[in-house]
């Protein structure tokens, strides 16, 4: 559903020229922001707290809001109230306003805080089931991979992306079927693309012998791009964006073979692409692990977890790459798990430390599953901080990084070939005692399980797949917090 344009907000020039946002609104009642008692629209810098300009306006008003300067990181606040509580919220991706573009348009999702708010797109994304995404350079989210939830076989070819900018969602390209292949932004500025690397081609039944490269935002002769190259020809391999903008893929297996130690890096120069074999080696072969980039300093480390070894056991011993020595630290100690796992998530915290969450271990009371929550430091190693709701996904979940440092978690199943949940939850870090609470959130519109969930340039969540049925997508409205 979407508004016509309501506001005017004028640039300090004697030209007289305007941005007229588009405000966009969920498609279901409980997400509606309407009725309120009063809206205030504020212009700001992306990433200030403090505002340029700001105005309080009844609902259904013209807004002229003059006074605005020009400049190419704004950003258009809009916060609807009930008496004195905050109640609704929205903001648009950050814009240019210059005398040198036509008259912005920028889109506005406008919904309540804190919920999942049904899209109402003239054509919802395809049905697909553990596939991926990932959000482009310019914050637009792009939906990957994946198998038709209607058989669980057939691979989904189609990439599609949702650009909050425009409150599109379109078709970009279509890529060789396979699956389970890993996606990670590869390059920087404007060499920048999504690299999509590994899986079982279903064509030959074993491992991708190629690399492919999106660039979204390239002619559509240009945007796609296949390199045949046989070295990451395996499954459950992860791929890690570095800070200077190379690929580093690890671990993995052949389809019908052994945990590789292998470690790969891909890069972009002089425009072209190319795969290079590092001579770094996993001491422990690995697959359906997890590797995190330990923040965003040159050279950061990298934080490999988990997965599972020859013998389809967990891997209870961590290992830490380095990308500057092309190698593995041979002084990490504190490197064992507290449950060794597969098949969970790693979030990157904002004190630097990183989430582990979910997973199969050795034991538990369903399928193996486990419910601890560890938090890994370099100082102190790998250290439980609390368990799962008994509702919560424990595997086939989302975990999504909000803007002000916590984490979405959303669906997923209690256990292997059990139901969809459609419960979310909150994963907030407590700086004081290190320790994690989890908080209850809304409730999305449908059970999911293996489904994508992207944070967009706006600070909303994309929710897509992972359905029985198809169903439309969703958005998550997190707090204002974080999103200035």
């Amino acid at each position: 559903m979407r508004a016509a344009a309501l506001l005017v907000v004028a640039a300090c020039t004697g030209n007289g020229f305007v941005v007229e946002p588009v405000i966009d609104l969920p498609s279901n009642d409980s997400a509606s922001a309407f009725p309120l008692d009063d809206l205030v629209i504020s212009v700001a810098h992306s990433g200030s707290t403090a505002d340029l300009v700001a105005q309080t306006f009844a609902s259904g008003q013209l807004v002229e809001m003059p006074g605005v300067p020009f400049g190419d990181d704004l950003v258009i606040h809009l916060t609807g109230h009930v008496g004195s509580s905050e109640v609704a919220y929205g903001r648009t991706c950050k814009l240019a306003v210059n005398q040198n573009v036509g008259t912005p348009t920028p889109h506005l999702f406008f919904s309540r805080s804190v919920k999942f708010a049904d899209l109402a797109l003239p054509v919802q994304p395809e049905p697909r089931r553990a596939g991926t995404s990932i959000a482009d350079i310019d914050g637009a989210g792009l939906v990957l991979g994946g198998v038709d939830p209607s058989d669980g076989t057939s691979p989904v070819a189609d990439v599609e992306r949702f650009d909050p900018r425009t409150g599109e969602l379109r078709l970009l390209a279509t890529v060789d079927p396979r699956i389970g292949a890993v996606a990670a932004a590869l390059g920087t500025g404007g060499d920048a693309r999504i690299a999509l690397l590994g899986g079982q081609d279903p064509a030959t039944g074993v491992g991708a012998t190629f690399v492919e490269l999106l660039e979204p935002d390239a002619p559509v002769a240009r945007r796609y791009e296949r390199i045949d190259d046989a070295q990451m020809a395996r499954v459950g391999l992860t791929a890690t964006a570095l800070t200077d903008g190379r690929v580093i893929a690890i671990g993995g297996k052949p389809v019908n073979g052994m945990p590789s130690d292998a470690v790969d890096e891909v890069s972009i120069n002089n425009g072209s692409a190319a795969v290079r074999v590092l001579r770094a080696l996993l001491a422990h072969p690995r697959y359906g692990h997890t590797a995190t980039r330990l923040g965003d300093d040159v050279g950061a480390t990298v934080l490999v977890a988990g997965g599972l070894d020859a013998a389809g056991l967990p891997v209870q011993t961590a290992e830490l790459f380095k990308p500057l020595a092309e190698d593995f630290s041979k002084t990490f100690a504190a490197n064992a798990m507290v449950v060794p796992r597969s098949g969970h998530q790693a979030v990157l915290m904002p004190d630097g430390s990183v989430l582990i969450i979910g997973g199969v271990g050795l034991g538990g009371a369903t399928v193996g599953v486990t419910d601890t929550l560890e938090l890994f430091t370099l100082d102190a190693g790998f250290v439980a901080v609390g368990t799962l709701p008994p509702n919560a996904g424990l595997v086939d979940f989302a975990a999504t990084p909000l803007p002000d440092g916590r984490v979405l978690l959303s669906g997923g199943r209690r256990g292997p070939g059990m139901p969809a949940l459609d419960t979310a939850f909150i994963a907030q870090l407590d700086p004081i005692n290190g320790s994690v609470n989890i908080l209850t959130t809304d409730h999305m519109s449908t059970p999911r399980a293996g489904h994508q969930s992207t944070l967009l340039c706006d600070g909303t969540v994309l929710i897509t797949g992972g359905a029985d049925l198809p169903s439309v997508a969703e958005r998550y409205n997190p707090i204002p917090l974080g999103r200035r």
